[in-house]
């Protein structure tokens, strides 16, 4: 796993797959659990645990199943501090955007790729795909439609956040009586 966490300036890169001759975790490591926390990244900081699942003989039964692998615990990595994490401007993890500053706030693009994977496909910016979503989620759900806090909340960000990302995707629009009919009018004419 490999998490890069953009700061102003800097990028910094944190890679699981890189451990040291000496692994962490005592017995044999078949598999690791990695959980990277980014709730409340401002608050709390940005942390990745790391847990292993051991396969040591004495775990062996008898019996003709396969022996059980159980996990044992790791070790947290703080990989922000809280007085960091108020410069992230983006976390990757694997190359994918896992948080993102928009508007000034940090967004979990994660769960909003989630959802407008479910609702509204994929394709365009983050603002765009908060604005589909929650334009999708009003036509389905009248309670949503009516609360811009609830609408805010369903789709993930902050009420500050939608309110941004439907002013910038409209001002993104051309009105139509805008749009020239003639725009290719004496081309070609020499």
């Amino acid at each position: 796993m490999r998490v890069e966490v953009a700061y102003r300036g800097r990028i910094e890169a944190f890679d699981t797959d890189r451990f040291t001759e000496a692994q962490p975790f005592s017995g044999k490591s078949m598999l690791a659990d990695l959980t990277l926390d980014y709730a409340d990244v401002e608050k709390k900081g940005l942390w990745l645990t790391a847990h292993c699942y051991a396969a040591n003989e004495a775990y062996r039964t008898d019996g003709g199943e396969a022996p059980e692998a159980r996990r044992e615990k790791g070790w947290r990595f703080q990989l922000a501090t809280p007085r960091e994490a108020a410069g992230i401007e983006s976390v990757t993890l694997d190359g994918s955007t896992v948080l993102a500053r928009l508007f000034g706030e940090l967004v979990d693009v994660a769960r909003v790729d989630r959802a407008c994977a479910l609702f509204v496909g994929p394709g365009g910016s983050l603002a765009s795909h908060i604005v589909r979503l929650s334009g999708y989620l009003a036509n389905d759900d009248e309670r949503l439609a009516a609360s811009q806090a609830l609408m805010a909340e369903a789709v993930g960000v902050t009420p500050l956040t939608l309110e941004r990302a439907v002013e910038a995707e409209a001002a993104q629009e051309v009105p139509a009586d805008d749009m020239e009919d003639d725009w290719m009018e004496g081309f070609g004419n020499d």
